[in-house]
């Protein structure tokens, strides 16, 4: 049967996780306990005879929703178990959320999965690089005066409830009831990372999200820029150069040695711009598949760095 995913499932899931993804690091219980408090807990899972066999993680943006990573037991595979797990989100989120847009990451080169989801009912659209840079290339560039990146302390409840203001306020711009804030409350309950505010002449112009702690427990020394979301009215380049140059000189001070971000090719100036003059490669492209009407990347009032993947 399909239920809800709870807490006590955790250890099943890690388990799950690791023969799928094919990887010797099991993902970090405090980010699977996160990602069922941000979602409503509205994550599932797969349970046969008492045994957890499959799950799907949710993650809510409003009335916009993606999910992943789906993982089914390789002892499991071929059982329609993935597709069962995956109509039933489809049919809560529809139905339950009034969702009216759903996403997905998944590999371009596997055509199987690409006509998997199409069959289902999923466009796919643009290409999402995740983009790495190493910080002892960092070269030493000019900060813009006017453009000012500093970090949120999110401790302090005044300062934590002002950028959860802003942040929804943001995201309500890329279209009608869009929600990024589900984000910011991840980090902030599990201190899983921080957060950065941008501003121009005093005026909030973007805000960043950062995980200073690995989704698996791996002894990587990576930060990764989970979100960026910048008005669209500014210079991109100087907020793009001001975002990087504060989030690389805030991971060397914690001892890390590289810094990621996510960039979708709606916004291909902004992954040319990364790539050319910030010294970023690109390590791993997804495409993003949609059902729906609304495509967050595409907004020009507002872009956003993301990708739809856990």
């Amino acid at each position: 049967m399909i239920r809800n995913m709870q807490s006590k499932d955790i250890d099943a899931i890690k388990e799950i996780d690791k023969l799928c993804f094919k990887t010797k690091f099991a993902r970090n219980s405090i980010g699977i306990e996160g990602y069922l408090e941000a979602s409503n807990s509205s994550s599932l899972v797969y349970e046969l005879d008492n045994k957890i066999i499959g799950y799907n993680f949710i993650h809510l943006w409003g009335s916009f929703a993606w999910f992943g990573p789906l993982g089914v037991h390789p002892e499991y595979k071929d059982k329609g178990i993935g597709k069962a797990l995956i109509n039933h989100t489809i049919k809560i989120l529809k139905e339950d959320y009034k969702i009216s847009t759903i996403a997905l990451n998944t590999m371009p080169e596997s055509s199987y999965n690409v006509g998997f989801y199409m069959s289902l009912g999923f466009i796919p659209l643009k290409l999402t690089l995740t983009l790495k840079k190493e910080l002892n290339f960092y070269n030493n560039l000019l900060i813009p005066s006017d453009y000012v990146t500093s970090e949120v302390t999110l401790s302090n409840e005044t300062d934590y409830s002002s950028l959860k203001d802003n942040l929804k306020t943001m995201s309500n711009r890329i279209f009608k009831d869009f929600d990024l804030t589900s984000e910011l409350c991840f980090i902030k309950t599990k201190e899983f990372g921080t957060a950065f505010e941008l501003k121009t002449n005093g005026n909030i112009q973007g805000i960043i999200l950062c995980y200073t702690k690995p989704i698996r427990g791996s002894l990587s020394k990576n930060m990764h820029i989970k979100l960026a979301i910048i008005d669209g009215n500014i210079d991109y380049k100087k907020a793009i150069d001001s975002i990087i140059i504060a989030c690389s000189n805030y991971a060397k001070s914690i001892g890390y040695e590289s810094i990621t971000i996510d960039c979708n090719t709606c916004n291909t100036k902004i992954c040319n711009h990364l790539i050319s003059k910030h010294a970023f490669k690109i390590q791993n492209p997804l495409v993003m598949m949609v059902m729906g009407k609304d495509n967050p990347f595409d907004s020009k009032t507002v872009l956003l760095l993301t990708r739809l993947a856990g």
